[in-house]
């Protein structure tokens, strides 16, 4: 049996191999050999949209705890990581007055009075990371990755070439996280709105997906449903894991035909990390089942 790996943001100071080895040894820490006898494979496009990512910055101010740069010339992109912050303060109470309050500067760099977006986004910005420096900082580099991603022709064409060549290999599981869902979900769609034949993916699991974001699937669009290639989707998340805003992927936030899991307790630092899923005994059993 195939198995790819998808990973998600972050990764371009790791290389493919790194990455391969660090989600093995997590799956046969807890179940030894589980993989032992499949050929496994990482779609690695860590630097590729990195480097889309950090590069198009023109008039780029710093944002969050680590001063992450934001176009604010782009306005595309300041609506579509508001959105992210927005549904994640209206889901988590926060008050009006104190978004407001926070409004001013990023970074020591003052917003242009007439930029109410970027200025109303330094204020959920700092609002999130009162809750969480760390989720405050890592949603803010998943949605700009994500957009990037959805928005940018050339973005999507340097990253769709790397992964779309290892989904055609068939019978094949797959085991994606954070963006890569969505990356594995659209080249899906895609290939299968081409008529793509003789693929077949037993499983596809998902782990800390944003898809049931709604900026997501504004940016997606219709439809959304199981591509017909997949005989089986599992989806986990953890209450907890802010990118998924503890949503699962049903047909209420996404859409139907996938099998949600939300007993995962993933213990990294914001509970998103990919090494907090893996161990999962729902995925374990998952993989277990597809691998017979």
């Amino acid at each position: 049996m195939n198995v790819l790996m998808i990973h998600g943001i972050g990764q371009e100071a790791s290389t493919k191999d790194e990455l391969l080895k660090k989600w093995m040894d997590s799956l046969h820490e807890t179940q030894s050999g589980l993989l032992s006898r499949a050929s496994v494979d990482m779609a690695y496009y860590g630097t590729t949209l990195a480097d889309w990512t950090n590069g198009k910055t023109k008039a780029a101010v710093g944002m969050g705890a680590e001063s992450i740069a934001v176009d604010l010339g782009d306005a595309d992109e300041l609506k579509f990581l508001s959105a992210v912050m927005e549904e994640f303060i209206s889901d988590n109470g926060i008050d009006e007055a104190d978004i407001e309050a926070a409004m001013g500067t990023a970074g020591g760099n003052p917003i242009p009075m007439d930029n109410f977006i970027a200025r109303r986004l330094v204020g959920l910005m700092r609002m999130i990371e009162k809750i969480s420096p760390a989720k405050g900082s890592l949603l803010l580099r998943i949605v700009r990755q994500g957009h990037t991603y959805l928005s940018s022709p050339g973005a999507a064409k340097a990253v769709d070439d790397i992964v779309r060549p290892l989904l055609q290999r068939s019978p094949q599981i797959l085991i994606t996280h954070s963006l890569g869902t969505v990356i594995a979900f659209k080249l899906l769609r895609e290939m299968e709105a081409a008529g793509t034949s003789g693929v077949h993916i037993p499983l596809l699991i998902t782990m800390g997906s944003p898809l049931g974001l709604d900026a997501f699937k504004a940016k997606l669009g219709a439809p959304r449903r199981k591509p017909a290639f997949v005989e089986r989707w599992e989806n986990f998340y953890d209450p907890s894991d802010f990118v998924t805003l503890g949503k699962p992927l049903n047909e209420k936030n996404f859409a139907s035909a996938i099998h949600n899991d939300g007993a995962v307790n993933n213990k990294t630092v914001n509970a998103h990390g990919v090494i907090g899923y893996l161990p999962h005994k729902g995925i374990i059993d998952a993989l277990t089942r597809a691998l017979e």
